[in-house]
């Protein structure tokens, strides 16, 4: 499931659905259904890490394919560099294409390479992020649900 949702359903179980108590601001929370969306939480989380891990891993093979396509671009440049060695004047210039076709790949690679980087970084903020309002949301929950156990205890005092 995803977690987005998981989070919206808490946060209408605590919020919307759970009954207010009168006159103090706080909600009474079934301890059970809290739980119960908890484990649903628990259950998703792997999910998204296994997400994330796999944006690595295709973050990872668009390197390695930036990397094939500049060793293929200097493979081609050797290759007509070698072919236009006839001639002194064609060879210069050979080789300052070659050198222009090199630079021109490493470019493009590490071009690549900072796309790839940079959108495994955003999801991967997005994904600490969410955990982090998740992990927010129980603590609150958590929190609550302490308050009332304890108010509870101390009505029956």
């Amino acid at each position: 499931m995803d977690i987005e949702f998981l989070i919206e359903r808490l946060e209408d179980f605590l919020v919307k659905e759970s009954p207010k108590i009168p006159l103090s601001g706080n909600r009474a929370v079934n301890e059970e259904a809290a739980r119960t969306h908890l484990a649903q939480l628990r259950t998703a989380i792997p999910d998204e890490i296994a997400r994330a891990q796999q944006l690595l891993q295709q973050r990872d093979a668009v390197i390695a394919q930036a990397h094939q396509e500049a060793a293929r671009i200097i493979a081609d440049a050797e290759e007509e560099a070698q072919r236009l060695a006839g001639e002194h004047r064609v060879v210069q210039e050979a080789r300052q294409q070659a050198i222009l076709i090199r630079q021109r790949a490493r470019e493009e690679s590490e071009e690549l390479r900072t796309d790839a980087d940079e959108y495994v970084f955003n999801a991967l903020s997005q994904l600490q992020e969410e955990l982090a309002r998740l992990q927010r949301t129980v603590d609150n929950g958590l929190q609550r649900l302490e308050a009332d156990r304890e108010r509870r205890i101390q009505e029956r005092v």
